[in-house]
């Protein structure tokens, strides 16, 4: 790893709250803009970036309003802070009127006429002025078996529908709701292409300095609008194409890497891991072993798997699954780890597992 990839891991590192950790679950959310809405990825997500993460205090971003769930980068469901939440879906979820969804719900396996659709949303958006399920929705409007997460799905991709997570760190049985009933005026419509500037800024703020091809494989937008979007805002070009914002030159030209060394254990489809292109993570992952991460399916690289980093670069890979009360962890490390590390790794996955309340952990070929 040359000393500017080092510089920049270091750098990602601090402004994604991996270095100097958070005691603000709601400042972290804004600070790295938003973090996927599955769980246990979410809340794990924010827990790495935590001095102590209160379980509570977790459930109170929905409860409370303070984040939103939305379609967003790429069109995954992201949970975003509430007062840019309606920023960063105009900037990127086309409108409904974009020929993409017509190409998409004329689909054989996603088709439904257009009168009964008009006539399902009304009826939900006059009866979802609460968070409801899925099955509660479809009981009281009577839609059809193979309808309801269609017509649930495609309102939300619409804007008018949103989830509300599950009271616990391992479901993803969401409920729904009504976008005006929950956020009220704070979601409102802003013109795309004023939003995606702004997101293009906020991306330059948590990922850079970075590359314009980062950010367009990250919002998932054509290449011509991340240029575009890109060029409103100041930023200076410094080595291998990167950019960085030309506020932040100074402190990033006199940061120094901390002495310490720091562990971080990052979900699957963490913020920071799929937040670069497949050719611009050598940051943290070097070419040769991204593969273990990512895989080598479709134009994505790969769904992202959780990431054991150390000092800013990726030792290993990982994933959960739970047998009743048991966490079993595949962990995949690259090299084997010394004694000190693996107790550290060890340690920090027990917090994980107590965390997500598992009464054992069985670690997988280690």
């Amino acid at each position: 790893m040359s000393s500017f990839t080092n510089k920049i891991c270091y750098w990602s590192l601090n402004r994604h709250h991996l270095l100097q950790k958070s005691v603000s679950l709601e400042q972290v959310l804004k600070d790295v803009i938003g973090v996927y809405s599955s769980h246990p990825s979410g809340p794990l997500s924010l827990n790495a970036r935590m001095r102590s993460f209160c379980e509570q205090e977790f459930y109170n971003l929905d409860e409370d309003q303070l984040a939103l769930r939305i379609p967003a980068m790429r069109l995954s469901i992201h949970m975003t802070p509430k007062e840019t939440a309606h920023k960063i879906f105009a900037a990127t979820v086309p409108p409904a009127s974009d020929p993409v969804w017509q190409k998409r719900y004329s689909q054989k396996n996603r088709f439904i006429s257009e009168d009964d659709y008009q006539n399902y949303q009304k009826a939900v958006l006059q009866f979802a002025n609460k968070p409801l399920s899925a099955a509660e929705i479809k009981g009281a409007i009577k839609i059809p078996d193979d309808k309801v997460k269609l017509i649930l799905n495609r309102m939300a991709y619409e804007g008018s529908l949103l989830r509300v997570g599950a009271k616990s760190l391992r479901s993803n049985i969401i409920s729904y709701v009504a976008t005006k009933s929950w956020a009220g005026n704070n979601f409102v419509q802003v013109e795309q292409e004023k939003a995606l500037n702004w997101l293009a800024g906020e991306y330059l703020r948590v990922f850079g300095p970075t590359r314009i091809k980062d950010f367009q494989w990250w919002a998932g937008v054509a290449a011509s609008k991340a240029e575009k979007a890109i060029s409103t805002h100041e930023t200076v070009p410094i080595e291998n194409d990167y950019l960085i914002l030309k506020n932040d030159l100074n402190e990033f030209e006199s940061f120094k890497k901390p002495i310490k060394d720091s562990l971080s254990i990052l979900p699957r489809w963490d913020c920071y891991t799929m937040g670069y292109a497949p050719d611009g993570r050598e940051r943290f992952v070097s070419p040769d072993m991204q593969h273990y991460i990512y895989g080598k399916m479709g134009a994505t690289g790969g769904n992202g798997l959780g990431v054991v980093l150390l000092n800013g670069v990726a030792h290993g890979s990982w994933e959960s699954r739970f047998k009743g009360s048991q966490m079993n962890v595949n962990l995949n490390m690259f090299e084997k780890p010394s004694a000190k590390l693996n107790n550290d790794i060890e340690e920090q996955f027990n917090g994980i597992a107590v965390l997500l309340k598992a009464k054992r952990i069985v670690f997988e070929n280690k």
